[in-house]
């Protein structure tokens, strides 16, 4: 199984997405794929844990690397937009079958239309 994580969602994103990933690694049978600008993800994984990335913490533990960042207060019709978002990657990830579930603590409007966009994309492409 592999654990698709928006490790830039969230209100105290991405350290509380890191920690949760690293507990997450030691207690389930899952690879865990954290979506998100890698060098910031370092970074965060540096102060809290002394390490130099996420690597040093658990082979189970990847980063897919995405530029684009969603704001807090960005209209989900405008957020889906940004190609290269952590949340827009982690469900063409999702899509793709290179995951089996995709978690994200973003706001629930704009994760709820970004899902009906690749639900509606998944029929047509039936």
């Amino acid at each position: 199984m592999t654990i698709l994580v928006d490790a830039m969602g969230g209100d105290n994103a991405p350290e509380a997405n890191i920690r949760g990933a690293v507990t997450a690694a030691k207690e389930v049978k899952a690879d865990i794929v954290l979506i998100g600008n890698e060098k910031i993800i370092n970074e965060k994984v540096k102060e809290i844990y002394k390490k130099d990335n996420i690597s040093e913490l658990s082979d189970k533990i990847k980063i897919y690397h995405t530029t684009d960042v969603i704001e807090m207060d960005e209209q989900p019709t405008t957020a889906i937009k940004k190609k290269d978002s952590s949340m827009v990657v982690g469900f063409r990830l999702l899509k793709e079958e290179k995951g089996d579930v995709f978690i994200s603590a973003r706001k629930f409007r704009c994760f709820t239309c970004r899902s009906n966009v690749v639900s509606r994309k998944n029929q047509r492409d039936r």
